[in-house]
C-alpha cells in the first residue's frame, strides 16, 4: 500500500455518547417517595463509547482495529459504516462501502436468501439486473447452492454468516468494512473468507476490520490501531499494536500472562523460526544488554582474582 496513495476514509475527532438510564427502584419506595423515585430513574449518566478519535485510512490500506471487550472497536466500525450518528467529528469516505458488521444484519428471515442478496444490493445503490450477475458466484462462495431459494429463518447461523460475507465481499466494494462475525465460521470457511480478502486486498479494495483474531491482524494489515476504554492510543505496524496489547492484557491478569509465557516457551521449543526471532529480539533488549554486561563484567573479574567494579 503506497504512503502517498489517496486517503479513502478521513476520521476526524469522532465521539460517540450513550445515555445510560439510571436503576429502577423498590416497590415500596417508589410509593412512599414517588418524587425521589422519579428523579432517581430519570438521574442519566453518559457512556463515552468512542471518544475523540482521528486517523487517516489510505486507498488499497488493509487497516485492522483491536482492543479488549468493550473498548469501543464496534461502536468505531458501525460510525465509519454511517449505521450510527457521532455525537462529535466526522467520517468522511471516499467510494463504494460495503459491511459486514453483524451475524444476519439487513436479512429478512421470512425472504429466501436469494431475495435477501438481491435486497441487499439494492440497498447499497447496486440494480437487480447486477445483483442477479453476481449472485451464482456468492452462492457457490457461501456453499448454499440447496438453500438459497429457502426462507432465512430455517438458515443455521453459520449458513447466516456465510451469506452475509459472500454477499459483502462480492458487491465489489471499495472499501469493506469487516467485524468478528468471522469467527462464527468454521475453520474451512474462515480460510476461505482470508483468501478471498486476500485477493480484494490485491484489487486494491480499502479493508477496514476489527478483530480478536490477532494472527490475522499481523498476516493482512499493513497498520493496526489499539483501542482501550473508546480512545486509540496506539496506531503502527501491526505487530508493534499486538505487542503492546498482549502487554497491556498481561499486566491485567496474571491468568493471561501465564498463559502468554507458557505459550511463548511452547512455540520457541518447536519452531527453530520463532526461536530465531526471540533470540534476535532478546539481544536487542535494554535489560538483557544491561544483565548480560554485569556478567561479563563479573567474569573478567574472577579471572583477574579481583572484586568486580560497583
Amino acid at each position: 500500500m503506497p504512503s502517498e496513495a489517496p486517503v479513502a476514509m478521513s476520521v476526524r475527532g469522532v465521539s460517540k455518547r450513550f445515555h445510560m438510564v439510571g436503576p429502577g427502584q423498590e416497590l415500596k419506595t417508589m410509593l412512599v417517595h414517588p418524587l425521589r423515585a422519579w428523579r432517581t430513574a430519570h438521574q442519566n449518566r453518559d457512556l463515552w463509547a468512542v471518544r475523540d478519535v482521528s486517523f487517516d485510512i489510505r486507498e488499497g490500506e488493509f487497516f485492522s482495529i483491536i482492543g479488549a471487550n468493550g473498548s469501543g472497536k464496534s461502536s468505531l466500525l458501525r460510525l465509519l459504516a454511517g449505521l450510527s450518528k457521532p455525537t462529535a467529528g466526522t467520517v468522511e469516505s471516499k467510494g463504494r462501502v460495503s459491511t459486514l458488521l453483524e451475524l444476519g444484519s439487513g436479512f429478512h428471515p421470512q425472504v429466501s436468501g436469494r431475495e435477501n442478496a438481491i435486497l441487499n444490493g439494492l440497498l447499497i445503490g447496486m440494480t437487480r439486473a447486477e445483483m442477479e450477475a453476481l449472485l451464482p458466484a456468492i452462492v457457490e462462495f457461501a456453499g448454499l447452492q440447496e438453500f438459497i431459494d429457502q426462507p432465512m429463518r430455517t438458515y443455521s447461523s453459520g449458513m447466516y454468516v456465510r451469506l452475509g460475507f459472500a454477499i459483502a465481499a462480492f458487491m465489489e466494494p471499495e472499501i469493506l468494512l469487516v467485524d468478528e462475525v468471522l469467527a462464527v465460521g468454521d475453520a474451512r470457511f474462515q480460510e476461505k473468507c482470508y483468501d478471498h480478502i486476500a485477493r480484494l486486498q490485491r484489487q486494491g479494495v480499502t479493508i477496514i476490520m476489527v478483530s480478536h483474531d490477532l494472527s490475522a491482524v499481523e498476516r493482512f494489515s499493513d497498520r493496526a490501531a489499539l483501542m482501550e476504554r473508546g480512545r486509540m492510543v496506539l496506531i503502527g505496524k501491526p505487530q508493534q499494536v499486538v505487542t503492546r496489547h498482549l502487554e497491556r492484557l498481561a499486566e491485567t491478569s496474571p491468568e493471561i500472562r501465564r498463559a502468554l509465557e507458557d505459550g511463548i516457551e511452547e512455540l520457541i521449543a518447536t519452531s527453530p523460526e520463532a526461536k530465531e526471532r526471540f533470540d534476535e529480539a532478546l539481544s536487542e533488549h535494554p535489560e538483557y544488554k544491561r544483565l548480560l554486561a554485569e556478567k561479563r563484567a563479573r567474569g573478567e573479574a574472577d579471572a583477574a582474582g579481583e572484586p568486580p567494579a560497583g
